[in-house]
């Protein structure tokens, strides 16, 4: 079966010039529960306290955020901690120097297996390979993650290959948006995933998966999403960026607070943002995991945005990423350039926005 795809999801191709006058600070999401830091800045009036004027533009996937921050259409952008990494190299698009200066989240990924291969008896990784190599030669299982230089990926990979299973030969990886994960799975075009939440959590409540693993699992606190920049913008409009990364931290802070919880996922329930229901983005922002098959544990490290130090990059976040793209998707003269890519993740940045930071925020 083909896979189920929205009409607008397309090969992203090179966005029209625009203006360089703007009245505006122009920031991409995802609808995603990590994209909640972004939403809260603008509705509590943090980039307004910060003096900033805010328009957030909901994006349809990973390549059109990657575009429209290089192109000028978008001043920074809600991104995977590997995207301006690979925009940096020019992987898949122009190459242009890209910095984050920022962490937005750390965690939220989780590994979904159909209800179909449960069925079939798979309950574990060791299970799984089993069934691999029994219907091996009928067909290959499908499994998809949002773009494929990701943590998501990363994750995955490292799972499969933790049980033997070869997820270059003996599996089929796919590419899909997040939103389309869950209606893939439904239909059977795929026979699983890995995705950032809610989409794990829709496919468990919905009955149509379950997660052997997640990120938390696997690799504890690794950075997910990052505030992504042009290098050039953030270089030539530093009051500019520090008061827009100064203003996420604050919100980033919000969103761990439990007072808060019902309030942001009001906010993120809304059909031109997540489009989830609140309940289950409640759920999402609370310290427990539910895996499905009545497996519910608390992994309170299982989506951070503000645990201490978290929003805070530093080399080690820069190595884990760098060590995963020169496996999984440098060839060997892109890793020549691997010490140039230790500048993208800039604490020089988050160091003079956090002097514009109050030091305890007032929930609005």
């Amino acid at each position: 079966m083909d896979l189920v795809q929205d009409k607008d999801f397309q090969a992203v191709g090179a966005p029209r010039p625009v203006s360089k006058r703007r009245t505006a600070t122009r920031i991409g999401y995802i609808g995603l529960v990590d994209a909640a830091p972004l939403l809260v800045a603008d509705q509590f009036g943090l980039f307004e306290s910060k003096g900033l004027n805010v328009t957030l533009s909901r994006e349809v996937g990973w390549a059109t955020i990657r575009e429209k921050v290089l192109f000028g259409e978008l001043e920074a952008a809600h991104a995977l901690c590997t995207l301006p990494y690979v925009a940096t190299l020019g992987i898949g698009s122009t190459a242009m120097p890209c910095v984050s200066g920022m962490i937005l989240s750390r965690g939220g990924n989780a590994v979904v297996l159909s209800e179909e291969l449960r069925h079939r008896g798979v309950k574990s990784k060791e299970t799984l390979k089993l069934d691999v190599e029994n219907r091996k030669a009928f067909r290959k299982y499908k499994i998809a993650t949002v773009y494929d230089c990701s943590p998501h990926n990363f994750h995955l990979r490292e799972w499969l290959s933790s049980a033997g299973i070869d997820p270059n030969s003996d599996v089929e990886l796919v590419t899909l948006p997040p939103a389309q994960m869950c209606r893939n799975l439904a239909a059977g075009t795929i026979d699983g995933f890995c995705a950032g939440e809610p989409w794990a959590s829709l496919a468990i409540r919905d009955k149509i998966g379950w997660s052997p693993v997640n990120s938390e699992d696997l690799t504890p606190s690794h950075p997910e999403k990052v505030l992504m920049m042009k290098q050039s913008f953030a270089e030539e409009q530093r009051e500019e960026s520090a008061a827009m990364i100064a203003a996420l931290i604050e919100a980033c802070a919000i969103c761990e607070d439990p007072s808060q919880r019902t309030r942001i996922a009001e906010l993120l329930s809304d059909r031109k943002r997540v489009n989830c229901p609140v309940d289950l983005l409640e759920e999402c922002l609370s310290p427990t995991f539910n895996y499905g098959l009545g497996r519910v544990e608390n992994r309170p490290g299982f989506l951070q945005f503000h645990n201490g130090d978290s929003t805070r990059p530093t080399a080690a976040d820069g190595d884990w990423v760098l060590s995963r793209l020169a496996k999984n998707c440098l060839c060997k003269s892109d890793t020549t350039q691997l010490e140039r890519l230790k500048r993208v993740l800039r604490p020089d940045l988050y160091e003079e926005a956090l002097k514009l930071v109050e030091k305890a925020p007032i929930s609005r």
